[in-house]
This record gives structure tokens, C-alpha cells and sequence, in this order.
């Protein structure tokens, strides 16, 4: 049976889709800390994919699956925390569990509080999702400040939005120095970091508009120069030397993980699914998607949709 597409981006209807419970106080979907593993779900257990407008945060204490974003796939198991970015497909496989927390947030949220120098802490190197292993120390910490948080969630203190928020930004921080650790690498500067992220977020909003038929062409380097108000060359090389990827590459890496998730979660036809991207040639679509693929775009919507 082919799936149906996934069009259900916010948390608490994500939890609704599952048929699974949450706590009264998740009345809005800027935030929210759950305990996974207070669910009951049926092992193994496999999630549909989804496309989310907000970024999850899975601190796994003790349990063993995996987490796929956009074309990544982290393998988890005890003392590991993944991070996923909005606007990325994204599943979970889990095969058993102990115990798993989930935060969810908006960066709504987190810049209501802190309406500053939060982007490099969510920026995750320019990548769509982060895994890590952390020791045992720093996992029974991690577990401490989600217990407490979960606590506060449905307290009734006054300013819990903000400890929450301090709460999670400072995990977060943590793991983006492990991050750093790992991959020993740092930006060549704030203001290159910043037209990066900027860059990327751009190519999100460029389809998401698409996807919601508020424009009808993918966005290329001259359209980004302009909105970043920046020479096309200057562009150009800063995205390459920051990111070891060229602003076409950036672009065209969103744009075959959008065509093959319709591809593989729905039914619309190929000629839809061009056009809805901007492609007025067909033929132009299929060499387009074979070049970046290897496939042909029927052979790779059997393909998915067969196994």
C-alpha cells in the first residue's frame, strides 16, 4: 500500500497522528519535554515520516533504534542525543527502550527569550541533523535537567518559559561543544556564519513556499544574492569555503530530498510534481533527477514504494 503524504509538520499533532498521549500543560506547539518511554509503544517500533516545523531534541538514556533526517541516518543506542533541524524530513526506529526524552521546540520560542546569538548554537555546522555519543556523567546530567525541566513543564510557576528555555539551550549548548570537539572544525568568522545561516534558511522559506504554492520557481544564486543584498561572486565563495558545498549544490541537495519524498510518500504524478517545482519541461525533470540520482524518477518511486 503507498503512503499517504506526511503533511503534518507541528509536534502536537504529530502526537495526535500516533495516537498517543501527552500531559494538558503541551497547549501550544512552541515547546514541549515528554518522556518517550512513558508511551507504551510496541517494539519495534516505526515511525511514518514527517515533516516538522520545529527542532526535536532525543536525549537516548537507554534504548536502541535509529533516527533518519533528510539522507542521514544515526544509529542510537545508551548515552546518545540526536538533534534534528525544522523543515527535514525526518523518521525514528526504535527496536527497545528503556528511557528516552524528546524535547521540542520552535525558535519562536527560544528567541522570545533570548532574542540574541542563538543561531550559531542552532546551526549544527550547517547540517539538517547532529548525533552524539556522551559519557556517563554527562548523560546522568542530561537526564537531571530533563527530569527537572519536565517537572516545571507542567507546574504552575510563573516564568517557567524562561528556565525552560535557559534549561534546553544550555543542553544544547553542551552538545554543540561536542560537536565541535568531534569534528574540530570552527567557522572562518561570524560574519561568513552568518551569511550561511542565513543562506540556508532562505533555501527553507524558498520551499515552503513552493510546497504551499506561494511561488512557483526554486530560488538560485542570483535571487539569493539579492535578498542577502550581496554580489553573486562573493555569495558564491563564501558558501563554498564555509561549507565545502557550492550554493547549487546547497540547493540542489533540497531539492531532490523534496522530489523524492513526494516520490515516495504520495501519488501525485510525475507532471505535478515537476511543475510544482518550477520544472516546465518534463524531459528536462527526468534528466534533471537522474543526473543527481542515478535513477529515473519511476524507477525510483517503485522502487521506495515496493520495499
Amino acid at each position: 500500500m503507498i503512503p499517504q503524504l506526511t503533511t503534518i509538520s507541528t509536534y502536537k499533532d504529530q502526537i495526535d497522528f500516533l495516537n498517543l498521549s501527552y500531559h494538558d500543560y503541551i497547549d501550544n506547539d512552541e515547546f514541549s519535554i515528554v518522556k518517550v518511554h512513558e508511551w507504551n509503544l510496541t517494539f519495534p517500533f516505526h515511525s511514518p515520516t514527517f515533516r516538522s516545523d520545529y527542532y526535536s531534541f532525543t536525549i537516548v538514556t537507554k534504548a536502541n533504534g535509529s533516527f533518519t533526517v533528510g539522507d542521514d541516518k544515526f544509529e542510537l543506542h545508551p548515552n546518545h542525543v540526536v538533534v534534528a533541524c525544522p523543515d527535514s524530513f525526518f523518521k525514528i526506529d526504535w527496536t527497545d527502550m528503556e528511557k528516552v526524552y524528546n524535547i521540542a521546540f520552535k525558535k519562536s520560542f527560544i528567541l522570545k527569550h533570548f532574542p540574541g546569538g542563538i543561531d550559531n548554537i542552532l546551526e549544527f555546522n550547517t547540517k539538517n541533523g547532529f548525533c552524539c555519543c556522551l559519557t556517563e556523567d554527562t548523560m546522568e546530567y542530561f537526564e537531571k535537567t530533563c527530569l527537572e525541566m519536565h517537572k516545571i513543564a507542567i507546574s504552575d510557576l510563573c516564568y517557567k518559559e524562561e528556565i525552560m528555555a535557559n534549561m534546553a539551550l544550555n543542553l544544547l549548548f553542551l552538545v554543540q561543544l561536542q560537536q565541535e570537539t568531534e569534528t574540530n572544525t570552527k567557522n572562518s568568522s561570524e560574519k561568513n556564519n552568518k551569511i550561511v545561516i542565513d543562506f540556508r534558511q532562505n533555501i527553507e522559506n524558498n520551499f515552503n513556499d513552493l510546497i504551499e504554492g506561494c511561488c512557483t520557481s526554486v530560488m538560485r544564486i542570483k535571487e539569493h544574492a539579492q535578498l542577502l543584498n550581496l554580489d553573486e561572486n562573493y555569495l558564491s565563495k563564501t558558501i563554498s569555503n564555509s561549507t565545502k558545498k557550492t550554493v547549487n549544490e546547497w540547493i540542489n541537495k533540497k531539492l531532490i530530498d523534496e522530489i523524492k519524498y513526494l516520490l515516495k510518500h504520495s501519488e501525485k504524478s510525475m507532471k505535478d510534481i515537476a511543475f510544482l517545482f518550477g520544472f516546465n519541461d518534463l524531459n528536462y525533470f527526468y534528466s534533471f533527477f537522474k543526473t543527481q540520482t542515478q535513477f529515473a524518477p519511476g524507477a525510483y518511486r517503485k522502487q521506495h514504494q515496493n520495499s
